[in-house]
C-alpha cells in the first residue's frame, strides 16, 4: 500500500526489489528483525503489549544495545502497525540487483548485529559521538587522518567473492557503510 501511494513517483524504487521481512525473533520486550523494502532496509524493533503502553514521542531517537553495540532507533508509527522503531542498514537500495542478494544481506546483517565479536569499539553510539564532538572531546576526522592509516596496496590483492566477504567478521560501521559490497572491488 505504501509503495502504491506514498512512493509512487519518488526516484528512490528498486523495482527488482519486494517488500519482506526477515529473521523476526522475541529480543527483549520486542519483536526484532529487518524489513526489506524497495527503497530500504531497516533493522526493526516491534514492541510487544507489554512496551506499547510507554510514552514515545514520534521522530524521537533511542539506543538500543547489541551484542555488536549501541544502535540509534528513530520511533515512528504506520497505521495497522503501531509504534515500532528503525534503525536504517541501507538505502536507497539500488547496490541490490535483486532480492536473494537483499534477503542474503539481511539474514547476515541480523546475525552480525547478535555477534558480540562484531562489536565496534570505536563509535559504540552515533549519538554519543556527536555529542563528544560538540563537548570538544573528540577530534573530526580529517581525509588526511583516513590517508595516513591506510596500508600500501599489495601487488597482487586477492579478491573476495561477496559470499566470502559477507561471512567474514566486520565492524559495525564497516557493515552499514557497505564495505562488505565494496571491498576489493576498486583493485
Amino acid at each position: 500500500m505504501i509503495l502504491q501511494q506514498r512512493m509512487v513517483d519518488v526516484p528512490v524504487i528498486n523495482h527488482s526489489l519486494t517488500v519482506k521481512a526477515i529473521g523476526f525473533h522475541q529480543w527483549n520486550d520486542y519483536q526484532l528483525g529487518i524489513l526489506i523494502t524497495p527503497w530500504f532496509m531497516n533493522l526493526m524493533l516491534l514492541p510487544t503489549a507489554e512496551t506499547e503502553d510507554h510514552q514515545t514521542k514520534i521522530g524521537s531517537t533511542q539506543t538500543y544495545v547489541f551484542p555488536s553495540g549501541a544502535y540509534d532507533f528513530m520511533v515512528g508509527f504506520e497505521d495497522g502497525l503501531g509504534i515500532y522503531l528503525s534503525c536504517s542498514l541501507f538505502s536507497p537500495m539500488f547496490e541490490f540487483a535483486d532480492q536473494a542478494a537483499a534477503e542474503s544481506t539481511a539474514t547476515a546483517a541480523i546475525a552480525a548485529i547478535m555477534d558480540e565479536d562484531n562489536e565496534d569499539v570505536e563509535s559504540q553510539s552515533h549519538s554519543q559521538e556527536i555529542a563528544k564532538i560538540w563537548a570538544d572531546e573528540q577530534n573530526l576526522p580529517t581525509a588526511q587522518d583516513d590517508v595516513a592509516t591506510e596500508s600500501p596496496p599489495d601487488d597482487e590483492p586477492e579478491r573476495k567473492s561477496l559470499s566470502e566477504r559477507i561471512n567474514e567478521p566486520t565492524s559495525r560501521r564497516d557493515f552499514l557503510r557497505g564495505k562488505v559490497f565494496t571491498e576489493n572491488l576498486e583493485k
